[in-house]
């Protein structure tokens, strides 16, 4: 019996000495990874939300701009940061792909504020780009600057979509070829100005 008794009690060491480290190694983890986990376990024990959270949760980048009086901010964006990657075709940006980014302009007064583009480079012809909950389609970043501006009082948020649109005739997809090489090194800036 005092054998079996050692042996138990040293395996409960064991047990508790593990127990330990691993509560140690769990503490060197991110507070991002920490905050996963929680959120893992919030999911199990939910149920029916964990699809609910993962349906409406946004795979588009944010820019986030601090919009004051008489205040520029500009952001470099690559569009290649903006493809939503479950339309890739083979890995690869084609016609087909789509993608979109999400602008936060952040403030706390009553101000006027604008959105401005300036591409860097040229982007495929038949790709178009739409501002979230409207209709109109745009040719261009820079077209929709008409449209991007107002007057806000608190954070607003602001959801461009892009698509590159295929098979639309001969002559574009011939065009579509020439323009796949253009779309990787497509680059653009974005300002936020805010003025009385």
């Amino acid at each position: 019996m005092k054998k079996s008794k050692k042996i138990a009690i040293f395996i409960i060491i064991i047990f508790i000495i593990l127990f330990i480290l691993f509560c140690f190694c769990n503490k060197k983890q991110n507070i991002d990874s920490f905050q996963d986990d929680i959120l893992f376990f919030k999911w199990l024990k939910l149920g029916e939300n964990k699809e609910e959270t993962i349906q409406t949760s946004k795979i588009n980048p944010k820019i986030i701009f601090q919009v004051s009086y008489r205040n520029v901010n500009c952001k470099q964006m690559k569009f290649s940061d903006t493809i939503n990657k479950n339309t890739l075709i083979n890995e690869k940006i084609a016609p087909g792909t789509s993608g979109g980014f999400e602008i936060l302009l952040e403030t706390n007064q009553k101000i006027n504020y604008q959105i401005k583009f300036r591409s860097k480079n040229e982007k495929p012809q038949n790709l178009n780009f739409q501002i979230e909950g409207e209709d109109r389609k745009y040719n261009s970043l820079e077209e929709m600057e008409q449209t991007l501006k107002g007057e806000i009082e608190e954070n607003k948020i602001i959801n461009i979509n892009w698509k590159w649109e295929y098979e639309i005739g001969k002559n574009e997809n011939k065009q579509d070829t020439e323009d796949g090489k253009k779309l990787k090194q497509y680059q653009f800036e974005i300002y936020a100005i805010g003025n009385k």
